[in-house]
């Protein structure tokens, strides 16, 4: 079996309190918690707090789509290869084909106005330092974005930030089919 040199100690799951295992369990595929997880397990405390927002997430106010375009886009901006494979594969799951995640990766619009109004919201947030231009603000309520929905896009930005940094010091390699690079 080959096993991929990792940056970070992968914890054996026995080593991991209740309360993590637990928070680990909506989190298996196939019965397994992927490596990465175990390797952010370095922190319990980080790891459990992120688990929690990703259940949060899946709660909230945006659609599978809405979170995975939004998870693209940020991985393509940190350069989280780990990540814009796994989410390539969730995006087009999630009914994003192959055009619209290149137009997400490149800050093209997807011709889905709620969507391109969300992204042009969550590029803002990401480039621009401090309090985001109240006509960006209008812009993103005109297209009918609600509160609540900027609310959890910060908070589906900063799940995904988490990970593509925790990634970073990791070198975690993609576990998937790489996704296409942009020429």
């Amino acid at each position: 079996m080959h096993h991929t040199v990792t940056r970070l100690n992968t914890i054996e799951i026995t080593k991991l309190s209740e309360v993590t295992i637990e928070a680990l369990e909506p989190f298996r595929q196939n019965g397994k918690i992927a490596p990465v997880y175990l390797q952010f397990a370095n922190s319990e405390v980080a790891l459990q707090a992120y688990l929690r927002m990703e259940q949060s997430l899946s709660l909230g106010s945006l659609s599978t789509l809405q979170l995975e375009a939004v998870k693209l886009w940020v991985s393509q901006q940190t350069g989280c290869e780990f990540c814009l494979s796994v989410h390539s594969f969730k995006a087009q799951s999630a009914g994003l084909d192959e055009p619209q995640q290149m137009a997400i990766r490149t800050d093209e619009e997807t011709g889905n106005q709620s969507l391109d109004a969300l992204l042009r919201l969550a590029r803002t947030l990401f480039r621009t330092p401090g309090s985001i231009p109240q006509d960006v603000l209008s812009d993103a309520r005109a297209a009918g974005l609600s509160d609540e929905n900027m609310v959890d896009l910060a908070m589906a930005m900063s799940t995904i930030f988490f990970t593509n940094l925790t990634n970073h010091i990791n070198d975690s390699k993609s576990p998937l089919k790489a996704a296409p690079a942009i020429s």
